[in-house]
């Protein structure tokens, strides 16, 4: 009688398979890792402002935090056998997430070279279509995360519980509490207790307000659930550690610290006083 083959042990250990589903996610890693480079000689040479921030630093921030999130998901997605990633349902959420990544990249890239705003923008009409447009584009960034979440819990490789816990709870957990502050700040603007655009001094390259409550360190330290916990999981399960506990443990805190930015920012108290 054979016995079973064991589940490919790929993910954070090897090298990245070469199915469809991580290319994918690899390719837009490695094209947004470009940008950024790319961007740099604009940075110099524009010393244009908006919003008391160099005009390109809106881009470069989209280049990095979605690098890490296309790596996140290539990486990840190893957890769960190859017929399973490459299965209709990554397939579909991945492809649109790619789209909508190419839609959001061209149009806060072209807004900046126009020197004006791509996010919460009602100047004119088009402008805030577009923005409207972004917010659903948003949605579909981080739904195959949770997309993921599910087939990693259906079927992912449970023999690194850590790793398995961390990135089950990261990606779902990551993509609910982003969408709480998300569409909440989305509905009543990024900033308490001063003016819609904001203004005053700001935390370098993040741009959140030194000046007024900015809901934006909330979303920020949600999102990042998706990086943390997995991270956390995997290093669990290199030092024996019970990586369940320590990745529900980190989930409590960041969730903690998350709604802790939020209620802050609500009070009309900046993340970091000026």
């Amino acid at each position: 009688m054979s016995t079973p083959k064991p589940f490919p042990r790929m993910a954070l250990t090897n090298r990245l398979d070469d199915d469809l589903i991580t290319r994918l996610n690899l390719s837009l890693a490695l094209f947004l890792m470009a940008s950024f480079v790319v961007f740099i000689p604009a940075m110099l040479l524009d010393t244009r402002v908006l919003d008391n921030q160099q005009i390109w630093i809106k881009p470069q921030k989209f280049n990095i935090s979605l690098a890490v999130h296309f790596l996140t998901l290539a990486i990840l997605c190893q957890l769960v056998p190859r017929e399973t990633r490459t299965g209709p349902i990554l397939l579909v959420f991945s492809y649109l997430a790619a789209a909508s990544l190419v839609f959001e990249y061209g149009w806060v890239s072209f807004q900046a070279a126009r020197g004006r705003r791509s996010h919460f923008n009602f100047e004119s009409e088009f402008e805030a279509l577009m923005y409207a447009a972004m917010g659903a584009g948003a949605v579909l960034l981080i739904a195959v995360a949770l997309a993921l979440a599910f087939q990693i819990w259906r079927k992912g490789d449970r023999s690194r519980p850590g790793l398995w816990w961390g990135s089950v709870l990261g990606l779902s957990l990551g993509f609910v509490t982003t969408m709480i502050f998300a569409t909440y700040m989305s509905s009543n603007g990024r900033f308490v207790g001063g003016p819609l655009e904001g203004g005053g001094a700001v935390v370098p390259f993040f741009g959140w307000s030194r000046e007024f409550g900015d809901l934006r360190p909330a979303h920020f330290v949600s999102l990042h659930l998706m990086q943390t916990l997995p991270l956390a999981g995997w290093l669990s399960d290199r030092q024996g550690w019970n990586g369940k506990w320590v990745v529900i443990g980190l989930a409590v805190l960041q969730i903690a610290l998350a709604t802790a930015l939020f209620m802050q920012a609500r009070a009309g108290q900046p993340f970091w006083p000026a």
